[in-house]
């Protein structure tokens, strides 16, 4: 026979047990997974970069100075309208007008890529003058000017970033052809210690004859002589990602060239 006296023992008891098992089930539960939603993922504004250096608003960038020649293209990139400017490149790479600055886009569908990007102006007749713009890096890869191109090849102007304990040259002059990229010129550590991230630097490239003459924020790095190309396009250039971005762009002639 049951005897009564243990019910009211028994029940708080078997009460506890079922409250500590109900316990011990919840904290076995596995964690949910992230549900992601479709579509492309951009990059948020408070993003982390690989060097841990956090993405910041770009400021905007500094003027140029008064154009020497009359005549000079210049390109502040207010207007979305690209129309005197072409985009080469060996990804699907976009360049757009985009917050006052020249940008890249990439679909979401593709990952970062060392292909060279171009943006060049659809006139091919530069010569003798001056290329000149305002850049602001944040991903570390290599940026620059192009000039004197066509499909026989061009002068490329690279500049990479400052790495404090890395003193190989951090600036070169390249010639590009079908058969290869050739070094030029390069500048010693001592006059370009590399670019500095998240910061607008000037970049000038002069090219007079077959000397060819760059310049980063008013301070003559390195020069080259070579008679390659005579004319051609001309304009920027950074590798297929979303690290750099371009303003107050200004290609200009010197008297008539």
């Amino acid at each position: 026979m049951l005897n009564k006296k243990l019910i009211p023992v028994a029940v708080p008891l078997v009460a506890l047990i079922l409250l500590v098992a109900a316990i011990m089930s919840v904290g076995a539960q596995p964690k949910q997974a992230v549900n992601v939603p479709a579509g492309a993922i951009v990059d948020s504004p408070n993003a982390v970069m690989a060097n841990d250096t956090p993405k910041k608003a770009v400021p905007d960038a500094p003027a140029l100075p008064t154009a020497a020649q009359p005549g000079a293209v210049t390109e502040s990139f207010d207007s979305a309208s690209l129309d005197n400017w072409r985009g080469t490149s060996e990804s699907t790479v976009q360049w757009v007008a985009k917050d006052g600055r020249l940008q890249k886009e990439l679909p979401a569908s593709d990952g970062p890529s060392s292909a060279p990007a171009l943006f060049v102006s659809k006139d091919t007749g530069f010569s003798d003058g001056t290329i000149e713009t305002f850049y602001y890096a944040t991903s570390g890869e290599p940026v620059g000017i192009v000039l004197r191109g066509s499909d026989a090849g061009y002068y490329r102007v690279v500049l990479y970033m400052n790495v404090s304990t890395n003193t190989a040259s951090k600036a070169r002059i390249e010639r590009i052809t079908p058969a290869g990229t050739e070094v030029v010129a390069t500048a010693p550590f001592s006059a370009f210690a590399g670019y500095k991230l998240e910061q607008w630097q000037h970049l000038l490239v002069s090219a007079q004859g077959n000397t060819i003459s760059v310049s980063v924020d008013g301070n003559q790095i390195m020069s080259a002589t070579d008679s390659s190309f005579a004319s051609g396009w001309a304009g920027v250039w950074a590798v297929s990602d979303r690290g750099a971005s371009f303003d107050n762009l200004r290609i200009q002639r010197n008297a008539g060239r």
